[in-house]
């Protein structure tokens, strides 16, 4: 075991995960993965690699939040103002 954010990073390397698997995993609270996620998105773009993001969809309307920044889950679509949206999820994947 090392520390959080070097077994995030194994995890992520092996499957996509959304942050509510992350914190069961880990045993962290999901807020907690965002920030961990945020860095990790920086450090793993210097090791040559590419945090990969496959964005939050609105289950109503079908909007896809694909310019979204933060890795927080929004709270409701901004095109049909339903708050059922889908977890993103996440994967560190090798630059080709």
């Amino acid at each position: 075991m090392g520390t959080i954010r070097q077994d995030l990073t194994d995890l992520l390397k092996e499957r996509a995960l959304d942050a509510k698997e992350i914190s069961r995993i880990l045993s962290i609270r999901e807020k907690e993965v965002s920030a961990h996620l945020e860095h990790i998105a920086r450090s793993t773009t210097a090791e040559g690699n590419q945090l990969k993001i496959n964005p939050c969809q609105c289950l109503a309307c079908g909007y896809i939040f694909k310019d979204r920044q933060r890795f927080s889950r929004p709270g409701k679509c901004p095109k049909c103002r339903h708050t059922r949206i889908s977890r993103a999820t996440y994967q560190i994947k090798q630059r080709s």
